[in-house]
């Protein structure tokens, strides 16, 4: 393009994801002077006089899938019949067979539609990768797994990167919960998660509480029952999940940061946010080896640990040497602001649309058939 897209970003809901992959980059985007608007999917309708009158290049979903056959194949021929590029944007592998039974056994809300019409949904995501302009995705993992299931459509790699300034504008006057004040703090945030995920950390976190008996734990988010049992109740405080504009609030009251996760494919195409968040706010973070090894140095910025006796040793090692915890966290701050910044990464995002838009309008489209 002559001249840098103008996007249109339309949301299915308002969680994590739309913030790292809509929220942040687009009032990012704003700031420089470009048109990143966005809006829910229920209010989309507000929008179209500005999408008749041409104010966009390109419209993206993220996460998006229709609840109904030929919902999908409506709503594309009608963006594409206004001009407008259609972006797909997807931040996990939501393609591979094993989501259907991921989804049925994490999300009370996924159960209910049962398993049949999650299959549906997973097909029905598979079948937009043949009739989009192109998808931008989190990691290099996750554009291999498009590509198995369309290798002709465009995948950009635009990273997830975390806006700094607004995380630190957060924090910023925010002090400790009463009961961790003064103490030294292990701790655990996150969503919903596997078992396996945080299995090591569940039998690691009674051993090491056992040895250091000055050290509390916290957990923030989605309280695994597994998680919170492992410990005496007068060891652990369990925080609240937060909104969205405050929840980096929560992770300013640890000191050690756990990031686990299992050596199963999903992981493996997410990206490494947790340490991006507890870096900022301060932790020097033990992390799995799966995900975080690919960013993270060993004893630089962050240590690995994957079996619960690693664990155990990796975190002792933190809750002794201090020095090390300092040095530790100044050296991940500077990996992320300098690599993982949305300050420094901006750019990525009209560099993906730009590509997209052109290759719509360079190639011949018929209107696509109910199917």
């Amino acid at each position: 393009m002559n001249r840098a897209p103008r996007a249109l970003g339309i949301l299915g809901d308002e969680t994590g994801c739309s913030m790292w992959r809509v929220w942040w980059p687009f009032a990012e985007l704003r700031q420089r002077g470009f048109i990143a608007d966005s809006v829910h999917k229920d209010k989309s309708m507000d929008v179209l006089p500005l999408v008749a009158a041409g104010r966009y290049d390109c419209v993206i979903t993220p996460r998006i899938v229709w609840p109904q056959e030929g919902i999908g194949t409506r709503w594309i021929n009608t963006i594409h019949k206004a001009g407008l590029a259609w972006i797909y944007e997807v931040d996990d592998d939501v393609f591979s067979p094993r989501i259907v039974d991921r989804q049925a056994g994490l999300f009370e809300s996924e159960a209910k539609k049962g398993k049949k019409q999650l299959e549906w949904e997973r097909v029905e995501r598979i079948n937009m990768l043949q009739n989009c302009d192109g998808v931008t995705v989190t990691t290099q993992r996750l554009k291999s797994i498009i590509q198995t299931y369309n290798p002709d459509v465009p995948v950009y790699v635009v990273p997830n990167a975390i806006d700094v300034k607004w995380f630190r504008l957060v924090m910023r006057g925010i002090g400790r919960v009463p009961q961790l004040e003064g103490k030294l703090v292990i701790g655990w945030a996150g969503g919903t998660r596997e078992p396996s995920d945080l299995k090591p950390l569940v039998e690691a976190r009674p051993i090491v509480a056992e040895r250091y008996p000055h050290v509390m734990f916290a957990l923030q988010g989605h309280l695994d029952e597994a998680l919170v049992n492992c410990l005496p109740k007068e060891r652990r405080v369990t925080l609240p999940w937060l909104p969205l504009d405050e929840y980096p609030r929560a992770l300013i009251n640890f000191d050690i940061g756990c990031c686990p996760v299992a050596p199963v494919s999903f992981n493996f195409a997410k990206s490494c946010i947790k340490w991006y968040e507890m870096t900022l706010a301060g932790a020097a973070c033990v992390v799995s080896p799966t995900l975080y090894g690919r960013e993270v140095v060993d004893g630089h910025d962050a240590l690995l640990a994957e079996t619960a006796e690693q664990w155990v040793e990796k975190l002792s090692i933190l809750v002794e040497n201090a020095e090390l915890r300092s040095t530790l966290n100044r050296n991940a701050r500077r990996a992320v602001v300098e690599h993982h910044s949305l300050e420094n990464n901006w750019s990525k995002w009209p560099q993906a649309w730009a590509e997209a838009v052109d290759r719509f309008r360079s190639r011949p489209r018929l209107e696509l058939a109910s199917r």
